[in-house]
């Protein structure tokens, strides 16, 4: 990247945000922090006001705004290709504001380049019939995230698989992360005592409340990497033929495959489940092709399963 591309993409970075650290920067761009510094004084000598310093970050003086920004074709495919994901896997008011947000993107686009997208919009969609919304409700992603940003306590009535049973809990929404086909939300649970992962579409209703947090909590990087630690969460490695391999279906990414492994003529699958029953019946669909490696428990399951079949 030529300095000009990176002192515009600096002052993206100022204007999107409310404050911009020296690392962030350096790190983004792999500069010196020296570099930084002269690429900052290069936006203030062109008239750019800027304020703060290396301690607090820096940030666009309040009030200041630039002239509408043009996207590349390239950028407004990725947002329409974002839309697609965003339709699929959020709820009613994620995606109201996220269309929201991609008229205004248009909006500052010239018309040919309009003209370009539009045609495109209707080439690109997602086809899961198999699968259904992770997040069946209006607005609880969105009520969610919001706590999230403002640290504010939430009462959620949450519907328990396990238990079958509606409960109310009051949690500190710590952080949201997406997998195998589902939203779901870190929260300290205040009833538990304890970190708890809960599944965003069975939310039923949502309280947002003004209560701060009452204690400091780790990181949400921190708890996602320890998430796998916890009872709720199980590894499952399957083995199959190379030859075979082509037999397991896309349906794997959302059961929560996390790796492929080559070991000779054979794939290792590498699978986090929340719920060994609920895969052991995915499981089924390739028992003829794929061999249990780990744990012994599911092996269990499976047989139990097999002997109590109503054929």
């Amino acid at each position: 990247m030529n300095r000009i591309d990176r002192l515009s993409a600096i002052l993206i970075m100022l204007q999107s945000s409310s404050s911009v650290k020296t690392k962030h920067i350096s790190d983004r761009f792999n500069i010196s922090v020296r570099t930084v510094y002269r690429d900052i004084k290069a936006l203030e000598d062109a008239g750019i006001p800027i304020t703060g310093d290396s301690r607090v970050g820096f940030s666009l003086v309040e009030g200041f705004k630039l002239p509408p920004l043009m996207f590349t074709e390239e950028e407004a495919f990725s947002f329409l290709a974002a839309e697609r994901l965003v339709d699929r896997f959020s709820d009613f008011g994620f995606k109201e504001n996220y269309r929201s947000g991609i008229e205004k993107i248009k909006a500052v686009m010239r018309l040919a380049e309009r003209e370009t997208i539009d045609n495109f919009s209707p080439t690109i969609d997602s086809l899961d019939f198999q699968f259904q919304n992770p997040t069946d409700s209006q607005n609880i992603l969105q009520a969610v995230m919001r706590q999230i940003a403002n640290r504010k306590q939430i009462v959620i009535s949450y519907f328990s698989y396990n238990k079958q049973e509606l409960s109310n809990r009051k949690i500190d929404p710590i952080g949201i992360f997406f997998s195998m086909s589902n939203w779901y939300l870190i929260a300290f649970c205040h009833i538990k005592k304890d970190y708890q992962t809960f599944r965003v579409n069975r939310i039923k209703n949502i309280i947002e409340t003004d209560n701060n947090f009452e204690r400091e909590h780790p990181s949400f990087k921190s708890l996602l990497k320890t998430l796998g630690d916890k009872q709720d969460l199980h590894e499952v490695i399957l083995e199959v033929n190379k030859t075979e391999y082509s037999l397991i279906d896309e349906s794997k990414y959302y059961q929560g495959l996390i790796k492929e492994k080559e070991e000779g003529e054979k794939v290792e699958l590498h699978f986090m489940v929340f719920s060994l029953e609920r895969f052991a019946r995915w499981y089924l669909s390739f028992l003829d092709v794929a061999k249990i490696l780990y744990p012994q428990d599911f092996k269990k399951i499976i047989k139990i399963i097999i002997n109590n079949a109503k054929m």
